[in-house]
């Protein structure tokens, strides 16, 4: 399931992954193009971090992010 996908407004992919897992794909910011983490919080510290680094993250991110019951 996907969080957030690459479009004008969203310079970020990030999905959940059947395990729980959630990554941030072809990342920006890591080196090895990926940027994976189980919690919740650290994601949403990551999206944090390319909103500084000037990248575009829908809103919309964030509050997925914050309804875990959903997945």
């Amino acid at each position: 399931m996907s969080i957030c996908r690459f479009s004008p407004s969203s310079d970020v992919f990030v999905t959940i992954e059947d395990n729980g897992v959630l990554e941030c794909c072809a990342c920006r910011l890591h080196e090895r193009g990926t940027y994976s983490t189980p919690l919740r919080d650290e994601m949403v510290h990551h999206l944090k971090e390319h909103l500084g680094a000037g990248h575009k993250v829908p809103p919309e991110a964030f509050v997925e992010l914050a309804q875990p019951s959903k997945w």
